[in-house]
């Protein structure tokens, strides 16, 4: 496994995707991705565009661009609540904002 794909994997599975389902996003095999997993495929960029809107990732990011000097426990973090649908990245956003008011009185 090379640096793509062990980078790929793991975006993949923050996303909660299988194999199979970020193959039926991108309407391929699953067997492409596990190839492109492995190392032994590499994607073409149309490919890797289409693999970075199916992640909710950036094109740079999936290429091993750091996320803004976030920890990894925080890439996790984003990475999953890119994945989120809009209803519950509201949600989210409106959670984060009542815990740093609450936390930020306690002080």
């Amino acid at each position: 496994m090379n640096d793509f794909g062990r980078r790929l994997q793991e975006i993949r599975i923050d996303a909660g995707l299988t194999q199979s389902g970020l193959a039926r996003v991108l309407n391929t095999s699953q067997s492409a991705i596990s190839q492109m997993e492995r190392g032994e495929r590499e994607p073409s960029f149309r490919m890797l565009r289409r693999l970075a809107k199916a992640l909710g990732v950036s094109l740079a990011h999936l290429l091993g661009k750091d996320v803004d000097e976030l920890s990894p426990a925080e890439q996790v973090h984003f990475r999953q609540y890119r994945s989120l649908p809009a209803e519950a990245k509201e949600e989210l956003r409106d959670f984060a904002d009542y815990l740093r008011q609450k936390h930020t009185r306690s002080r």
